[in-house]
């Protein structure tokens, strides 16, 4: 029995494993202490952490229920500082690239009720850019503004048009396939190419919905 405790003990891997086991249960027990997020320069807005991760939630399952894929399951999200946001188009309250979104007057967007909306839709932008599907910016643009807008945001005019010809264009598309084949509409995207499942479901082309 001493020597079957004492090969255990002495072989490195299967220390390594079990420390690490007991390391896993124990920040699991503390409460979440391993975080799919992580906010940069968010010191002074003590809200956002749980605004970040309900709108991450939210956003993920709607993802997954229109696709049927699994979304990226880390990112970052930085709240720009006041200099860096004056150079920025005075609509824009965040944008993404990559596994990033970049955020834009947080304590803002929290009083005029938009926060967790936006943080949402850039959300919807990082899960369908981690596919690399290639689908046309007013698709994408359209799926995440159907599903997740963001009303304020973007004032009159042509920037407002635009956002709202995206979203009109993607409503168009899910009532031709119909939204419970969306995700076998996706399937066919990451088969075929996006301008050949748009063919394939509804027998139009990209110009004719755009």
């Amino acid at each position: 029995m001493e020597k079957k405790r004492t090969w255990w003990w002495n072989n490195l891997s299967l220390r390594c494993f079990f420390l690490g086991v007991m390391i896993l249960l124990f920040l699991s027990r503390e409460g979440g202490a391993l975080p799919t997020f992580v906010i940069e320069g968010g010191e002074s807005f003590p809200f956002l952490p749980p605004i970040v991760e309900e709108a991450g939630e939210e956003a993920c399952l709607c993802f997954q229920k229109l696709t049927g894929y699994l979304p990226s399951s880390s990112f970052r999200v930085v709240v720009l500082s006041p200099e860096t946001s004056k150079m920025l188009p005075s609509w824009m309250a965040a944008f993404s690239r990559r596994d990033t979104i970049y955020l834009r007057s947080p304590l803002s967007l929290l009083q005029r009720g938009i926060l967790s909306s936006t943080l949402a839709h850039e959300f919807f932008h990082i899960f369908i850019e981690s596919y690399d599907w290639q689908v046309p910016f007013w698709f994408e643009e359209g799926l995440a503004s159907f599903f997740f807008p963001a009303p304020g945001v973007h004032p009159g005019g042509e920037v407002s048009e635009f956002y709202h010809r995206c979203e009109k264009a993607f409503g168009a598309v899910k009532e031709k396939i119909g939204e419970e084949n969306l995700p076998s509409f996706f399937f066919t995207i990451e088969d075929r190419g996006f301008s050949e499942a748009l063919f394939i479901w509804t027998g139009e082309r990209e110009e004719d919905f755009w």
